[in-house]
């Protein structure tokens, strides 16, 4: 029974990720529906089939708890969890049609829902996630952490290991939290503070991509130290390259293309780390096509999985990030362009991943 429900899951998931990237075309979005009505027929409900969404990351479906053990378990009780859902009740008799726009609603950014004939949804009395205010001030003392961090590594040539540990550790519970992974992201400030606020970023969507993928604990913890210390390098350029009110003139762009290099000899030179982070600092701005800096024979290796991974925030970040000499794109606009790169640049694999753990539509 749990591998059908996993299955069914699975057709939902699809169901709501094709209703928005096809809004034209929505018989992929009519197969999905028709595959879950028969997997429901499987399942011999006698009257209803109910899914209960529990606060302790699990589901009850049908009476049995399923635990949160795929990418699409978890996409669908954070979809839910951000609609304020607590209880869905499907009765027998449903039809294509109404699953449908199910799916839409779903995939749709309000919280409003069609009556259906044969699908009732309750909602909770408490507001949807998207609508809970978070407080500012963990956030803050994490990039005070970043920063440290990036300081005590360029200028005393160490490596504070609790404070690494406790920023990454707050990223994970962040990111399993449930909500919008892009709407959690800190908006730059256009100054000093910019570096480790975007190095802050790039570990939570690179934690967040890797969460969606269903890695282990100790594989988040390395992507996600790998990602908040990919740009280390950069401590060793002039502040006011860093923190230029200008686009990079060619000179300065010779200069800030080291900054892999760099950031991979320091953190080499420290205890501690792991390797798989030097690898990544070394490799972010290389390419899945084998182009990219720095330039070097590949013989046939291939960018690193967790470089191809970064590689992925590092982009959206960059591109999302308003600065006094570049407006920034909207999520649809970079979407776009990271579907564009795809098979390229970045590794389409990842880049499918990416866009349905965000759930923005390209234009």
């Amino acid at each position: 029974m749990i591998e059908d429900i996993t299955k069914l899951i699975s057709c939902f998931v699809s169901g709501m990720s094709d209703y928005r990237l096809y809004p034209d075309n929505h018989q992929s979005v009519t197969n999905h529906a028709a595959e879950a009505i028969e997997i429901i027929k499987t399942l011999n409900i006698e009257h209803f089939f109910t899914i209960t969404v529990n606060n302790d990351n699990s589901m009850l479906i049908n009476g049995v708890r399923v635990s949160l053990s795929t990418p699409d378990l978890k996409k669908f009780y954070i979809r839910l969890r951000h609609k304020g859902i607590v209880t869905i009740i499907i009765s027998k008799g449903l039809r294509v049609d109404e699953l449908e726009r199910f799916f839409g609603d779903l995939a749709s950014s309000g919280n409003f829902f069609h009556p259906y004939g044969h699908i009732a949804v309750k909602k909770g009395d408490k507001p949807p996630l998207s609508e809970i205010t978070y407080s500012e001030q963990p956030l803050k003392d994490d990039i005070f952490q970043v920063k440290q961090i990036y300081r005590d590594i360029s200028i005393y040539g160490s490596i504070n290991m609790t404070s690494v540990d406790a920023v990454i550790g707050n990223i994970i519970a962040n990111v399993r939290q449930g909500r919008n992974i892009l709407d959690s992201l800190i908006p730059l400030n256009g100054d000093a503070e910019d570096l480790y606020i975007h190095s802050f970023n790039v570990s939570t969507l690179s934690i967040a991509q890797c969460e969606y993928l269903g890695f282990g604990n100790a594989l988040l913890y390395d992507i996600g130290f790998s990602a908040l210390l990919h740009d280390v390098g950069k401590m060793l350029f002039p502040r006011e390259l860093l923190d230029r009110q200008y686009a990079l003139m060619e000179t300065d762009w010779r200069l800030m293309k080291k900054h892999p290099e760099y950031g991979a000899a320091l953190l080499s030179s420290l205890k501690k780390v792991p390797e798989i982070a030097i690898v990544v600092a070394y490799e972010h701005h290389m390419k899945y096509d084998g182009t990219g800096y720095p330039e070097i024979r590949r013989t046939g290796r291939k960018q690193h999985v967790f470089s191809q991974i970064v590689s992925i925030s590092d982009f959206y970040c960059t591109l999302s990030a308003e600065l006094p000499h570049r407006k920034h794109l909207n999520k649809s606009s970079i979407i776009g362009i990271l579907l564009e790169k795809a098979g390229t640049e970045f590794n389409p694999l990842f880049i499918s991943n990416f866009i349905r753990l965000t759930d923005v539509v390209p234009y």
